[in-house]
């Protein structure tokens, strides 16, 4: 490896064009994604049958109470309830989260036994966007390090990046629950650890780098998992985050009808405020931060009056580009590259 930066980091232009590959609306187009990865047939609530009618809300006993993930304040009023699970807002670090998320044994029983979505991540139009998407990531990240490959990755899911890691020359080591994920994983011989990571024991300074591909909004206590991969990373060491963007255009403009708020698995909503924040009170300096993927398609379907997901439309506006949603930091997935601070 080497610091020296490659051209497409220092060139904007270029930089664009490399985001743009693993953007499926401007790749395949919205609709065709959606159906081709089967997203339409994997949307529906797991709990349904067990929301209340009279409040709309998952029956309590099934629930356990938090506040604030990022700044321990107390629930601020709420936004909206989506498939029985009450969506608030902090009223500190306006940090959008589930107040009320399902028990802790409730959690992990859905994610061991969690299929529906795994199908959509191995769907060959999937696995192309992602493949290019951890290039991206990689190569960001490579940037940085020094010659030392060792790797680990949290929330490996069914191991496009452990593989594509593996392949690049990293030492990699995948954390992963999911039983029909592990099993797969074990089959490949790839080297697994089936625990979350603050539970894994592992020695101090282990990894020059930690990755978190769209994994922090899934955890009841994202600032634990954090510090944990701080505590891990060897001198020079980064971590290498994915998450949605709650401050992204196509989020603002659908609201709950976005598709990124799904209170049994979407439990943290962060924007590049609050994502900063949680970084900095945790002791990491953040180097890069930026957003990926557009979601042009969506925003354009749902101005032009028809299903987000599943329309149509052409575009909207013309001075509506991918340039532009990046540069105000509004497309949906931030992307992040922090180490620990001195």
């Amino acid at each position: 490896m080497t610091n020296k930066p490659e051209s497409w980091l220092t060139d904007p232009e270029e930089r664009l064009k490399r985001k743009n590959t693993f953007d499926a609306s401007i790749v395949m187009g919205t609709a065709n994604f959606n159906r081709d990865t089967g997203r339409q047939d994997n949307l529906h609530p797991p709990f349904s049958q067990f929301i209340d009618p009279n409040t709309g809300m998952l029956r309590l006993d099934m629930l356990r109470a938090r506040d604030c993930p990022v700044c321990g304040r107390p629930p601020g009023p709420g936004l909206f309830v989506k498939d029985g699970f009450r969506h608030v807002r902090c009223p500190n670090c306006q940090l959008i989260y589930v107040s009320l998320i399902l028990r802790e044994d409730l959690m992990i029983k859905y994610w061991q036994e969690e299929l529906a979505w795994s199908k959509v991540l191995a769907s060959g139009p999937q696995i192309e966007m992602d493949m290019a998407k951890y290039a991206y990531g990689l190569d960001l990240a490579s940037n940085y390090l020094t010659e030392s490959r060792k790797l680990l990755d949290v929330g490996a899911g069914t191991g496009t990046f452990v593989r594509y890691a593996i392949e690049q020359g990293f030492e990699t080591t995948a954390i992963e629950f999911n039983v029909e994920s592990v099993d797969n994983l074990l089959q490949e011989g790839i080297q697994i650890i089936v625990k979350p990571l603050e539970l894994a024991d592992l020695p101090p300074h282990s990894y020059d780098l930690v990755t978190m591909w769209e994994v922090l909004e899934h955890l009841a206590d994202p600032k634990v998992v954090l510090a944990e991969a701080k505590r891990l990373l060897a001198p020079g060491g980064y971590l290498l985050l994915l998450v949605p963007n709650a401050g992204s255009l196509v989020t603002r403009l659908l609201h709950e009808k976005s598709h990124t708020f799904g209170g049994h698995s979407h439990l943290n909503h962060f924007d590049p405020k609050s994502l900063s924040l949680i970084l900095k009170n945790l002791h990491y300096e953040i180097v890069e931060l930026e957003t990926v993927i557009t979601e042009l398609g969506t925003i354009n379907n749902h101005l032009g009056f028809e299903d987000p997901y599943h329309g149509q439309a052409g575009p909207f506006c013309e001075d509506l580009t991918p340039k532009l949603i990046h540069e105000r930091l509004w497309g949906s997935r931030l992307l992040a590259l922090a180490r620990p601070s001195a």
